[in-house]
């Protein structure tokens, strides 16, 4: 590979570069973060920017929600349910047998119309009621101590109560959601979060209780939510927003459509003057329908919602002048 040295290519070079210049390309500067375009070329290339509106939040971190399957709750609740009808039973029974063996041991005392096998197997079989009402006693606790470790201490004693305290859940009229944090979040202080799904529409959903249960990926904390049903499905995946304390911090709403990526982050471009663009990192806090900052930007400040994209690839073109790369020269 050799270097062009002809000075007769390099006025030529120099040249177009003042010639561009003086007749105003579209891209006037370019420099990190900046972008210049001429009004002429900010019209026609379809840019639109929006005043930016104020805002106020409290402090929130993003989870992921996870539509949980009814049926293993409900089964439970049907468990549960049966073993306190077979302990009521057991005890019925354990205190009817009790009663008669006692009265079959007076009556032999006394010597009235009672026999030594009739007093012995009335007390027999208040022993064996005795035993069955145990077995009862055990099985319902065995039930109770599975269900506090799979669905916390809320759940648990909701079904408790049996089947018909979760019919909301049965009937289709509300979904239970699992929602994990990042690992080392405090617990919620709110009662009600935000959910969104894939389709842009929002959702809201009210605390349940803690889960015991943690999410084999991010090992965070857990917690339990209702959602009124909304068309949820079993297994389905929506991004939740959840608030950590009260505490109100004031700033701005930046649009979704203004937010472009660029390795890795999020930016938007504010136009500082007529055909003047800057681009902004943004702190990765969001909502369903904007993104809030709280530091930053301005309110009134003109954010790009069209066109981002477009002054993000003018802003990466090297500027006027620079040199090439090596090798992009003539070989010869």
């Amino acid at each position: 590979m050799r270097t062009v040295t002809d000075p007769r290519r390099c006025t030529t070079t120099v040249l177009c570069m003042v010639l561009a210049w003086l007749f105003a390309t579209p891209l006037l500067a370019s420099m990190t973060g900046n972008v210049v375009l001429a009004p002429a070329s900010v019209n026609a290339s379809g840019i639109e920017v929006a005043p930016l509106a104020t805002a106020s939040q409290s402090n929130q971190i993003q989870g992921i929600a996870t539509v949980l399957d009814p049926q293993p709750l409900l089964a439970l609740a049907a468990r549960l349910q049966g073993a306190h009808a077979r302990l009521l039973a057991a005890d019925a029974a354990a205190a009817a047998a009790d009663a008669q063996a006692k009265r079959s041991r007076a009556l032999y005392q006394h010597g009235e119309n009672t026999s030594l096998r009739a007093m012995q197997a009335a007390i027999a079989k208040a022993a064996s009621a005795r035993a069955q009402r145990a077995v009862a006693r055990a099985d319902q606790i065995a039930v109770r101590s599975g269900a506090r470790p799979q669905w916390g201490s809320v759940l648990a004693a909701l079904a408790s109560k049996g089947p018909q305290a979760l019919s909301d859940y049965a009937d289709g009229r509300a979904s239970l959601l699992e929602v994990v944090l990042p690992n080392g979040t405090r617990m919620p202080t709110g009662k009600t979060i935000r959910l969104w799904r894939a389709d842009g529409s929002v959702l809201t959903a009210t605390l349940v209780g803690p889960s015991p249960r943690t999410d084999a990926v991010v090992q965070g904390p857990t917690f339990f939510y209702r959602a009124a049903a909304e068309g949820l499905r079993s297994g389905e995946r929506l991004n939740a927003l959840v608030p950590l304390d009260a505490a109100i911090h004031h700033g701005v709403a930046i649009p979704t459509a203004a937010v472009i990526w660029y390795a890795g982050q999020p930016w938007v471009y504010i136009e500082t003057s007529r055909g003047h663009f800057q681009r902004r990192p943004l702190a990765q806090t969001r909502s369903a329908q904007n993104w809030f900052e709280a530091s930053g930007f301005r309110a009134g400040e003109k954010v790009v919602v069209r066109g981002g994209e477009l002054l993000l690839s003018q802003e990466m073109q090297p500027p006027p002048g620079a040199a090439k790369p090596a090798g992009d020269g003539d070989d010869g």
